[in-house]
């Protein structure tokens, strides 16, 4: 029977071994604490980007944005270090 250390060790392996996948999309607060600006920066950033909206037309509603607009958004802010 293993003891409860060698579980926790045999459980940490596993997890430095997992390939984590990116986030497929984004909520507005969570990209507001990513890029640590305000949700209004957010929607800023992201007009005129294909995002899901999940609102009846002319509703507010809850909007998640693809991992593929916000890493075009953060390479097009991306300082090139010399």
């Amino acid at each position: 029977m293993a003891s409860a250390t060698q579980i926790g060790a045999v459980q940490e392996i596993q997890d430095a071994h997992t390939v984590s996948l990116p986030q497929p999309f984004f909520s507005i607060p969570e990209l507001a604490e990513r890029w640590r600006c305000s949700r209004a920066s957010v929607y800023n950033q992201i007009r005129g980007e294909k995002v899901l909206d999940f609102a009846a037309n002319g509703h507010k509603g809850h909007k998640l944005v693809p991992f593929d607009v916000v890493q075009k958004i953060e390479r097009a802010h991306l300082k090139v270090l010399r």
